[in-house]
């Protein structure tokens, strides 16, 4: 109850919500759908249509303008792993964006402090942090002296510690100078907090994990224990997993050589690179996210890789 009065100010004797809701139009079937938990999702309306129905944007347009108290500029709509943020007075309009960007977009949206124009003006300005997405014809792994890993060699990934790095404002009993992680730190295997799901890649103090290459068809894999490293473009989450099967071509992790010689991580074609943020002394989050705070201000994880 305390959260749920949280949301809410008192007016003349009333219980009022901060914000007005934004509407959300999302399709029924295999739909992402919405979570209580989820703050972003917390002042929302929500209406269901179903995956035979032709999306008709006018249509909510008019639902939305009949609904005042709701915020009248924008509504999102959702089907499958797709979401568009749609201008209510001019529907051909539209911003699209994926699950994980949701949070950072459609809060500024409901508040009145983004525009389409302004998002996609961030991400400009933001171009010198982005990855260049050509792929390199005849690509090897090699170590950061130039020295090609063949295929099958096992090799540790060291996390190349960033001076400049600020420690999280959570992080209790640490400042960035005490971390005893900061000399030693090593990409793991994260196998206790999967849920069920295939593990996945978390940055670990004093000894890592054994990883090898595998090329097939002039493609680079980066594997752990007969897995293949992936990415989930359209989960819900920001890892790096270990899948059985060789991912398909939106899932591959792609490698990037760095001016120092270090490699960093992205999605195949993203522009967004990997970081690994301690979010404690023994745990550092490796993700790949794709928002301009995260660009901004978390610097990309640079890999030395150690053969064994």
């Amino acid at each position: 109850m305390e959260k749920f009065n949280s949301f809410f100010k008192e007016v003349n004797g009333l219980r009022m919500a901060e914000q007005k809701p934004i509407h959300y139009f999302v399709c029924s079937v295999g739909s992402n759908s919405l979570h209580l938990d989820n703050s972003v999702e917390e002042n929302t309306i929500v209406e269901y249509f179903d995956s035979e129905d032709v999306v008709d944007l006018a249509k909510f347009a008019e639902i939305v303008k009949s609904k005042p108290n709701c915020v009248q500029k924008y509504f999102i709509v959702n089907k499958g792993t797709v979401y568009y943020a749609v201008e209510t007075d001019n529907v051909k309009n539209t911003y699209i964006f994926s699950l994980r960007r949701r949070s950072c977009i459609v809060p500024k949206l409901a508040a009145g402090t983004a525009t389409f124009d302004t998002l996609i003006e961030e991400y400009k300005r933001l171009e010198d942090k982005l990855a260049k997405s050509e792929r390199q014809p005849g690509f090897k792994l090699c170590n950061s002296n130039g020295k090609v890993i063949p295929d099958g060699k096992k090799f540790a990934m060291h996390i190349l510690n960033d001076p400049e790095d600020e420690l999280d404002e959570e992080t209790e009993g640490f400042s960035s100078g005490e971390l005893p992680c900061y000399n030693n730190d090593w990409i793991a295997i994260n196998s206790y907090m999967n849920d069920g799901k295939d593990y996945f890649l978390f940055g670990k103090p004093d000894g890592g994990d054994s990883f090898e290459c595998e090329t097939i068809d002039d493609i680079v894999y980066l594997k752990h224990g007969g897995g293949y490293l992936y990415f989930d473009i359209d989960g819900e989450t920001d890892y790096i997993f270990i899948g059985k099967a060789v991912p398909a071509k939106e899932q591959r992790i792609q490698i990037h050589y760095t001016d120092d010689g270090y490699i960093c991580l992205t999605a195949w074609g993203g522009r967004v690179y990997a970081t690994c943020e301690w979010v404690k002394a023994s745990y550092g989050a490796v993700q790949i996210v794709d928002t301009v705070e995260n660009i901004q201000l978390v610097s990309p994880m640079k890999l030395w890789l150690a053969v064994m």
